[in-house]
């Protein structure tokens, strides 16, 4: 095991071990929540993926390190987190992918003391251990950028939270790189068909209902154009929403609510 995947286990442990260790804490129930402070509709899953690939700067890195923590300091009692980092070459790798519930109350419906605390330290904890899926060194070993594939794991995660709000953050200047696409300047772009032909034979993941955020992608060029129409096309036809103002090169933080009414 690399140094990476043994940093990241001891976090995961590290982040299990305190949240169990904060039912030891001896708090008792207070008031009844208000309505404003009562969670209200479905939970959310937070579906974050990373793009660690050598055509992402590591400014850009940077930035989705910061708007991650914006984002886990939003996430409340109930909630779902994951992580998952782009694919190289195709669905044969071992991916690399992490989820953990947020803690639920203690009691729902009171406000306790000590899932104030848990839940705070949940967010410290996923903070921490997140910063791996950001890490700049290391990536000159990196041999392609495979969303596509990294999409049907990214349906896994959503697959059995279909009653969840859901939402994936995806970092990434969305530019495909492998021996069938090469979408850096357009030197081998989708067949105009492409997304018609994997929808009808079904071999498009099921995404449906999901609202996409894109965070690193240029829009200002015709290339980048090219590349977002297709991006737009493949998400409609996967069912999941990818709204023009949801796709940007660097935002100053995450939309909460990103697709409303959705």
């Amino acid at each position: 095991m690399d140094r990476r995947n043994s940093g990241r286990t001891r976090a995961a442990a590290a982040l299990v071990a305190s949240i169990t260790g904060l039912g030891l804490a001896a708090c008792g129930p207070g008031p009844n929540l208000d309505a404003s402070e009562a969670e209200s509709g479905p939970p959310e899953l937070a579906i974050f993926v990373y793009d660690r690939s050598a055509s992402i700067s590591d400014y850009q890195l940077e930035l989705a390190q910061q708007l991650t923590r914006q984002r886990i300091a939003a996430l409340s009692h109930g909630d779902r987190i994951a992580a998952v980092q782009v694919l190289q070459l195709s669905l044969d790798e071992p991916p690399q992918r992490w989820s953990q519930d947020v803690p639920k109350r203690e009691w729902e419906g009171m406000d306790v003391a000590r899932d104030s605390v848990t839940l705070a330290r949940f967010q410290r904890d996923a903070d921490a251990y997140l910063r791996a899926f950001t890490d700049a060194s290391d990536r000159e070993e990196i041999m392609g950028t495979d969303l596509l594939s990294t999409f049907h794991d990214v349906a896994a995660e959503v697959s059995p939270f279909r009653d969840y709000r859901t939402a994936v953050y995806l970092f990434s200047d969305m530019l495909q790189s492998g021996r069938e696409i090469e979408m850096e300047g357009l030197r081998r772009m989708p067949a105009k068909d492409w997304v018609e032909t994997r929808r009808a034979s079904a071999r498009l993941p099921d995404l449906d209902g999901i609202c996409v955020v894109v965070i690193g992608a240029r829009i200002d060029t015709h290339a980048s154009q090219e590349v977002k129409t297709f991006w737009g096309e493949y998400f409609k036809a996967t069912g999941a929403n990818l709204y023009d103002h949801n796709y940007s090169l660097r935002p100053v933080s995450l939309p909460l609510d990103p697709c409303p009414g959705v």
